[in-house]
Protein backbone atom coordinates (compact mmCIF):
# COMPACT_ATOMS: atom_id res chain seq x y z
CA UNK A 1 0.00 0.00 0.00
CA UNK A 2 1.22 3.68 -0.95
CA UNK A 3 1.44 6.19 1.55
CA UNK A 4 -0.68 8.59 0.05
CA UNK A 5 -3.37 5.08 0.10
CA UNK A 6 -2.39 4.74 3.60
CA UNK A 7 -3.21 8.01 4.28
CA UNK A 8 -6.77 7.79 2.83
CA UNK A 9 -7.85 4.98 4.28
CA UNK A 10 -6.70 6.23 8.03
CA UNK A 11 -8.56 9.55 6.72
CA UNK A 12 -11.50 7.82 5.64
CA UNK A 13 -11.56 5.53 8.95
CA UNK A 14 -11.57 8.72 11.04
CA UNK A 15 -14.24 10.60 8.90
CA UNK A 16 -16.20 7.08 9.40
CA UNK A 17 -15.66 7.56 13.05
CA UNK A 18 -16.81 11.14 13.21
CA UNK A 19 -20.18 10.64 11.50
CA UNK A 20 -21.13 7.66 13.77
CA UNK A 21 -20.24 10.14 16.50
CA UNK A 22 -22.69 12.89 14.75
CA UNK A 23 -25.23 10.27 13.86
CA UNK A 24 -25.77 9.38 17.46
CA UNK A 25 -25.76 12.70 19.10
CA UNK A 26 -27.72 13.82 16.00
CA UNK A 27 -30.47 11.08 16.91
CA UNK A 28 -30.36 11.99 20.72
CA UNK A 29 -30.87 15.40 20.13
CA UNK A 30 -34.04 14.64 17.69
CA UNK A 31 -35.11 12.30 20.72
CA UNK A 32 -34.59 14.99 23.34
CA UNK A 33 -36.12 17.30 21.48
CA UNK A 34 -39.51 15.01 20.54
CA UNK A 35 -39.35 14.43 23.97
CA UNK A 36 -39.81 18.29 25.14
CA UNK A 37 -42.29 19.14 22.57
CA UNK A 38 -44.22 16.18 23.87
CA UNK A 39 -43.96 17.74 27.48
CA UNK A 40 -44.89 21.29 25.82
CA UNK A 41 -48.13 19.74 24.98
CA UNK A 42 -49.16 19.13 28.49
CA UNK A 43 -48.63 22.29 29.64
CA UNK A 44 -52.17 24.12 29.77
CA UNK A 45 -53.18 27.68 28.23
CA UNK A 46 -53.05 29.07 31.33
CA UNK A 47 -49.30 28.71 31.69
CA UNK A 48 -48.85 30.53 28.98
CA UNK A 49 -44.96 32.08 30.04
CA UNK A 50 -43.94 28.32 30.85
CA UNK A 51 -44.65 27.89 27.01
CA UNK A 52 -42.67 30.74 25.90
CA UNK A 53 -39.90 29.77 27.99
CA UNK A 54 -39.74 26.57 26.27
CA UNK A 55 -39.91 27.98 23.07
CA UNK A 56 -36.74 30.62 24.11
CA UNK A 57 -34.78 27.18 25.20
CA UNK A 58 -35.46 25.25 22.27
CA UNK A 59 -34.69 28.24 19.86
CA UNK A 60 -31.27 28.68 21.73
CA UNK A 61 -30.71 25.61 21.45
CA UNK A 62 -31.28 24.62 17.94
CA UNK A 63 -30.37 28.27 16.28
CA UNK A 64 -26.42 27.21 16.29
CA UNK A 65 -27.07 23.59 14.76
CA UNK A 66 -27.94 25.87 11.00
CA UNK A 67 -23.90 26.86 11.01
CA UNK A 68 -22.96 23.76 11.44
CA UNK A 69 -24.60 22.08 8.67
CA UNK A 70 -23.68 22.83 5.56
CA UNK A 71 -25.31 22.78 1.48
CA UNK A 72 -24.33 19.60 -0.53
CA UNK A 73 -22.65 22.40 -3.21
CA UNK A 74 -19.74 23.07 -0.55
CA UNK A 75 -19.38 18.98 -0.21
CA UNK A 76 -15.80 19.31 -1.32
CA UNK A 77 -14.31 22.49 0.98
CA UNK A 78 -12.06 21.42 3.78
CA UNK A 79 -12.96 24.29 6.04
CA UNK A 80 -12.76 25.14 9.32
CA UNK A 81 -16.18 26.88 10.87
CA UNK A 82 -15.63 28.72 14.23
CA UNK A 83 -18.35 29.32 16.06
CA UNK A 84 -19.07 31.96 18.71
CA UNK A 85 -22.62 32.42 20.24
CA UNK A 86 -22.91 35.12 22.40
CA UNK A 87 -25.20 38.43 23.21
CA UNK A 88 -24.61 40.98 21.21
CA UNK A 89 -24.11 42.93 24.34
CA UNK A 90 -21.03 40.75 25.38
CA UNK A 91 -18.06 42.97 25.79
CA UNK A 92 -16.29 40.68 23.42
CA UNK A 93 -17.76 41.83 20.54
CA UNK A 94 -16.83 44.55 18.85
CA UNK A 95 -18.59 47.13 16.04
CA UNK A 96 -16.65 48.83 13.11
CA UNK A 97 -18.17 51.28 11.11
CA UNK A 98 -21.94 50.42 12.22
CA UNK A 99 -21.51 47.50 10.08
CA UNK A 100 -19.23 45.07 10.81
CA UNK A 101 -19.81 42.60 13.95
CA UNK A 102 -17.05 40.25 14.89
CA UNK A 103 -14.87 38.88 17.62
CA UNK A 104 -10.90 38.94 17.89
CA UNK A 105 -9.92 35.46 18.75
CA UNK A 106 -6.05 34.84 20.75
CA UNK A 107 -5.14 32.74 17.46
CA UNK A 108 -4.12 34.56 14.32
CA UNK A 109 -6.60 33.06 11.98
CA UNK A 110 -4.91 34.49 8.88
CA UNK A 111 -1.97 32.28 9.45
CA UNK A 112 -3.86 29.39 8.67
CA UNK A 113 -6.18 31.18 5.47
CA UNK A 114 -5.22 29.99 1.80
CA UNK A 115 -8.26 30.92 0.59
CA UNK A 116 -11.62 32.75 1.23
CA UNK A 117 -14.84 32.59 -0.64
CA UNK A 118 -17.61 34.64 -0.11
CA UNK A 119 -21.30 34.43 -1.43
CA UNK A 120 -22.40 36.92 -3.98
CA UNK A 121 -24.28 39.10 -1.37
CA UNK A 122 -21.28 39.75 0.45
CA UNK A 123 -19.44 40.96 -2.85
CA UNK A 124 -19.79 44.82 -1.41
CA UNK A 125 -17.03 43.49 1.25
CA UNK A 126 -14.88 41.79 -0.92
CA UNK A 127 -12.49 45.32 -1.55
CA UNK A 128 -12.62 45.36 2.28
CA UNK A 129 -11.44 41.87 3.44
CA UNK A 130 -8.68 42.25 1.03
CA UNK A 131 -7.61 45.41 3.03
CA UNK A 132 -7.96 43.15 6.33
CA UNK A 133 -5.78 40.44 4.75
CA UNK A 134 -3.28 42.78 2.92
CA UNK A 135 -0.21 41.18 4.33
CA UNK A 136 -1.02 37.76 3.88
CA UNK A 137 -0.90 35.97 0.55
CA UNK A 138 -4.62 34.93 0.69
CA UNK A 139 -6.85 34.12 -2.53
CA UNK A 140 -10.16 35.96 -2.15
CA UNK A 141 -13.01 34.68 -4.14
CA UNK A 142 -17.03 35.22 -5.53
CA UNK A 143 -18.52 31.66 -4.83
CA UNK A 144 -20.88 30.41 -7.44
CA UNK A 145 -22.12 28.16 -4.69
CA UNK A 146 -25.78 28.67 -3.16
CA UNK A 147 -26.26 31.15 -0.35
CA UNK A 148 -28.45 30.63 2.63
CA UNK A 149 -29.44 33.73 3.72
CA UNK A 150 -30.22 33.96 7.74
Amino acid sequence: MSKAEHEWENYKKYIDEKTIDFSDAFRALKNNYELIIEEKKGITNSDLESSNKIDTLINEILLPLKYLIKHSAFQEEQECRMIYVTSLNAPEVKMVNKKFLFIEYEADVKESLDKVYIAPAARDYQMYLAWLLRDKDIKIELSNNPYRQT
